[in-house]
């Protein structure tokens, strides 16, 4: 289906204006509404931005639990965004950076039907249902100097949601850190013009 919105979910301690450059340029090249959304909570490790969930003493094994317990009310967030605009979750591309990034991957493993998913430095927190009667076409793009989420994270991320069925690529840069840079930037734009199909690793430096 046609992609019509194209919502944005920042990082952890970032805020909706944060990324509202990336979405727009997104959206710009797609042709289709762009929005940032600011994470459920306030920060709570500063006294400015947001969370989508909190990272206070979080480990990896009570991060699951605590992403599955954020996402009713993304959903509910972005269903109230669909229904205002006509629209289904099919209709939708998430585009998410380190904890959105999180978020997305885990509304796609949870058997949400969006249209499409591109995770930007960011890791799998959940489980994989099986897979959907059609699968989102998912982007992953990871920079392998990225000292905050390691770049093992995305291909560990590709390889259990590959084995799952789903439709899924990996794109590597190397030299942006954990940020969005330029390369990354025309990644995500060239996988909504175009949206390829198949799992593969593509390398740019």
């Amino acid at each position: 289906m046609t992609i019509r919105l194209i919502l944005a979910l920042h990082g952890v301690g970032a805020s909706a204006a944060d990324m509202m450059p990336v979405a727009h340029a997104l959206g710009e090249a797609a042709g289709a509404e762009a929005l940032a959304l600011d994470g459920l909570e306030p920060f709570d490790m500063a006294s400015h931005g947001r969370q989508w969930f909190s990272v206070k003493g979080v480990t990896d094994a009570d991060r699951p639990a605590r992403v599955a317990a954020a996402l009713p009310a993304l959903l509910v967030r972005i269903d109230a965004l669909c229904t205002d605009r006509g629209l289904e979750r099919r209709n939708v591309a998430l585009v998410g950076f380190s904890q959105g990034a999180i978020m997305a991957l885990a509304a796609i493993a949870a058997g949400e039907p969006f249209g499409s998913v591109i995770a930007i430095a960011g890791r799998l927190a959940a489980g994989v249902r099986p897979l959907p009667a059609a699968s989102p076409q998912i982007l992953l793009i990871h920079d392998l100097a990225d000292p905050i989420m390691p770049f093992t994270l995305a291909g560990a991320a590709q390889a259990e949601l590959a084995a799952a069925g789903y439709d899924i690529r990996l794109i590597v840069t190397n030299g942006y850190g954990h940020a969005i840079g330029p390369r990354t930037l025309q990644a995500a734009t060239n996988h909504l013009i175009t949206r390829p199909s198949g799992s593969a690793q593509e390398t740019r430096s």
